[in-house]
């Protein structure tokens, strides 16, 4: 696994190159800066001289990744940049959007893919230094890890929900694939087809001289963070293949499974467990998860699965419940009945446990309204401001 920043440019291969051949191949390489060429100049990184093209005030290597010359960072900064020195504490993300910024969806199911397949969390800024800041731009581009204060995320409008994740994979501190230590076991670069002036693009990280570490077992040509087999190429022909000499496709539609193990060691889940429990309405009947697939109910005569739930206990005192199906409670914030589908704890999925006397208790949302039972006759709420008997509930297992 590795990091880089990228802005998304089609590419049309040359197909006169191959005449046996007559298909032209259109591949996706991520640029920050497509149609623009900038000045190549040597800058010392992480005290190592690397080539890097500028363009305005920004430098970029590696096609889409932003970096900062040490000259430009104050000497006690420069530890806070770096796939394995730029992690972001608590596993925490905070993020803003730019205002009028087109298609936020692309970002919004980029963040949630990374949600739901990481422990990485994303949070929207209020006021903390260090955040993501996703704005327009020529193409896709990102620093790699956290390098402290506002970091843009810049996005084109041809830049898709995988070219986000991507991005994103560069801001939580990933380096391109193909910028492993180990990728001479497993690929072989073809400087011959490469565009002039290009070829600094495809060093590793140790050559370049940062830092890094290996977070999977072996290189993945299926990562999100893979180049193509054709990029930079001046001629049509394959920059990069395999140690048999073919080329391999490259995809774009999410984290593979070597992704999210490695990023499983770099940010590895803290998520707290908890006591197996159970809830009994006034009217005697067991709180249901219905697994997830609707509103849950108060309406059970026996206990099964779908009527045990775990109770974890979190730093701010409150708590949140777990379904047998993986996913958390939810409040909805009263505005709807309450569901056991959250694949992730917000505050929405987060409790205050009242105690009203011996193994009664009452839960209160974080919209302060408390959880009912609607006595087993319909779908439970999280909307009532007193408590009453349909909200509170004999918890077993506490």
């Amino acid at each position: 696994m590795s990091c880089e920043k990228d802005v998304v440019e089609q590419e049309q291969q040359n197909s006169s190159v191959n005449t046996t051949n007559s298909l032209v191949e259109n591949h996706v390489l991520e640029k920050a800066y497509p149609n623009t060429k900038g000045e190549w100049t040597e800058i010392e990184l992480y005290g190592q001289p690397v080539m890097a093209e500028k363009i305005g005030e920004e430098y970029i290597i590696e096609g889409d990744i932003k970096v900062i010359p040490d000259h430009k960072i104050d000497k006690g900064d420069l530890k806070s940049t770096g796939r394995t020195q730029g992690r972001w504490s608590k596993n925490t993300v905070y993020y803003a959007i730019e205002s009028g910024m087109p298609d936020q969806g692309r970002i919004t199911s980029a963040i949630a893919h990374w949600q739901a397949n990481t422990a990485v969390r994303f949070l929207p800024r209020t006021n903390q230094i260090d955040y993501v800041y996703f704005r327009s731009g020529s193409g896709c581009s990102s620093y790699v890890g956290r390098i402290g204060g506002k970091q843009d995320i810049t996005l084109a409008s041809g830049c898709t929900t995988g070219n986000t994740i991507h991005e994103i994979g560069h801001a939580v501190g990933l380096w391109h694939e193909q910028s492993r230590k180990d990728r001479d076991q497993y690929l072989t670069i073809n400087f011959q087809n490469i565009t002039s002036g290009r070829e600094h693009n495809f060093q590793t990280y140790v050559q370049r001289g940062d830092d890094g570490n290996e977070y999977s077992a072996t290189l993945d040509f299926g990562s999100i963070m893979m180049y193509s087999s054709y990029a930079f190429s001046k001629n049509g022909q394959p920059t990069i293949v395999k140690k048999n000499g073919s080329t391999f496709s490259t995809q774009r539609n999410g984290l593979s499974s070597a992704d999210k193990q490695g990023i499983a060691v770099m940010y590895p889940s803290s998520e707290p467990t908890g006591i197996i429990i159970n809830l009994k309405g006034s009217n005697s009947k067991y709180v249901s998860s219905e697994n997830g697939n609707g509103p849950m109910n108060c309406n059970r005569v026996n206990l099964g699965p779908w009527e045990k739930f775990q109770l974890i206990r979190l730093s701010n005192r409150k708590v949140a419940l777990k379904g047998n199906n993986g996913k958390y409670v939810s409040s909805e914030n009263g505005d709807h009945p309450i569901t056991c589908n959250r694949t992730v704890i917000g505050s929405y999925e987060e409790f205050v446990l009242v105690n009203t006397g011996g193994n009664k208790y009452a839960l209160r949302g974080n919209n302060g309204k408390y959880i009912s039972s609607e006595d087993g006759s319909k779908p439970m709420t999280c909307n009532r401001t007193n408590i009453g008997s349909w909200e509170q509930f004999i918890i077993s297992g506490l």
